[in-house]
């Protein structure tokens, strides 16, 4: 399958990297020769340097015998541009990165009244949706689900004095969930038995939605009761999760502090049931005016990553209980971890990871990208004829760094051991590091596909 990318930005390079890892043919279009440099240098993949709007540049790209174009350069207009002259050439699948709220919301930009773009991708409403998740679930520092919501995945970290450091998982009753993944110092291991846990290990718990909450009793994780929300930033981001939690179901108090005086009044019109502050977040005195100490969740979303890095931390030592921070810079990942701040979003991330579900093979049902190196998580249905369907997992040889988390077989949700056996159409919940995802797909997937 042949991939252009429009755009060599960081959401572009991250799409590229995953893609180029499996040995996919990819092209990236870029403008800027510096970003294509860049590009050039660290993947192997072929780079052209030009407009993604241009029929010469994609046709200098190869769109004739592309399978599949990823716009996601900053200009909404190009990258839709470019997705209605790829459909024009014959491409397949076509996805556009749109910020404009105005695009999102208007029905004449629907995805189905632009023949050209088959999936509409807006980081900021991604990222709102992602936080929410969180919120809804506080003792996670990120939480996914499969299978239409009966399974659930939960990222938590160790604490410090858990039963669990220095525990080897096979000596855990694991016959309710699987820890698919540990994130230990920014490095992915997708486990086995001898592997052992340690205290601040980010674990990766996968479980059937209804026995999560027992699940995490177990695993020694308090639960957390949310009744109050900050929200630092009234850009596109916090509007849209002001907007989410307004329609929850359980009374929360929502805040909003926003420095620029016309866009706070401008939000402030637009939100039902939200507070308005038009302040400076980085200013002690106003966060303690605001009795910030109050606070469950403090949620740091605006367009600079210093700002919401600093504020988060004020918070922190104002007594709020869980902190959340938006980071559009990857380097500073590492950083924002050792610090002290609870949560990190990346919208690259999550952008990227929203793509990949639409980049993979057809009975590939959804992927959510896990960590810094990428892992993921993949639910994908076993295909009659495959090499695994009507073996026990005892007879599979799984590709290294790949583990099966859950099998969905019509109503029945299975933590699975090595006796259970894999028929064809179950649905397969499996995590796997980018370069065994070939071979997880090779076991489950049909033979000529």
């Amino acid at each position: 399958m042949k991939t252009i990318i429009i755009g060599a930005g960081k959401v572009g390079f991250s799409i590229a990297q995953l893609l180029s890892s499996e040995n996919q043919d990819v092209v990236v279009i870029e403008q800027d020769e510096d970003r294509l440099n860049i590009v050039n240098d660290n993947l192997d993949v072929q780079v052209v340097l030009g407009s993604g709007s241009s029929p010469a540049t994609l046709e200098a790209a190869g769109v004739r015998s592309a399978t599949m174009l990823i716009a996601v350069t900053e200009m909404d207009e190009l990258n839709m541009i470019a997705c209605l002259l790829a459909k024009q050439y014959g491409v397949k699948t076509t996805v556009a990165r749109v910020r404009n709220t105005e695009y999102m919301e208007t029905p004449i930009f629907s995805p189905e009244a632009l023949l050209g773009v088959d999936l509409i991708i807006n980081p900021e409403r991604i990222t709102a949706q992602e936080i929410v998740k969180i919120i809804r679930n506080p003792e996670a520092l990120s939480v996914e689900y499969y299978a239409d919501g009966r399974v659930q995945m939960l990222e938590i970290e160790i604490p410090p004095d858990s039963f669990l450091h220095g525990t080897r998982l096979r000596d855990l009753d694991t016959s309710s969930f699987v820890i698919v993944s540990i994130i230990r110092q920014h490095h992915t291991i997708v486990p086995a038995g001898n592997d052992i846990l340690y205290s601040r290990d980010k674990i990766y718990v996968m479980a059937k939605t209804t026995l999560m909450t027992s699940v995490l009793n177990y695993l020694g994780i308090k639960s957390k009761k949310i009744e109050n929300v900050t929200i630092l930033g009234a850009g596109r981001t916090g509007c849209y999760l002001a907007k989410i939690l307004e329609r929850e179901r359980w009374p929360i108090n929502i805040k909003i502090i926003e420095k620029n005086t016309l866009r706070a009044r401008k939000v402030e019109s637009m939100l039902k049931n939200t507070l308005v502050v038009n302040g400076d977040g980085s200013d002690l005195e106003l966060l303690r005016d605001e009795n910030i100490s109050v606070t469950d969740i403090f949620v740091s979303v605006t367009d600079d990553d210093r700002l919401n890095i600093l504020s988060s931390l004020i918070a922190k030592s104002l007594g709020v209980k869980l902190t959340i921070c938006k980071v559009k810079r990857s380097d500073l990942m590492p950083l924002v971890d050792q610090i002290g701040i609870d949560v990190t979003m990346s919208p690259r991330m999550l952008t990227a990871g929203a793509i990949l579900k639409y980049i993979r093979r057809g009975d590939i049902v959804s992927v959510t990208v896990m960590g810094e190196e990428m892992a993921e998580m993949m639910e994908l249905v076993a295909q009659p004829g495959s090499i695994a369907a009507g073996k026990k997992l005892s007879k599979i040889k799984f590709p290294s760094g790949s583990v099966l988390g859950a099998i969905v077989r019509e109503d029945q949700v299975i933590i699975p051991s090595g006796e259970h056996e894999i028929k064809a159409h179950d649905h397969l919940m499996v995590c796997s590091i980018s370069k065994s995802i070939p071979k997880v797909e090779k076991l489950f997937l049909k033979p000529n596909k």
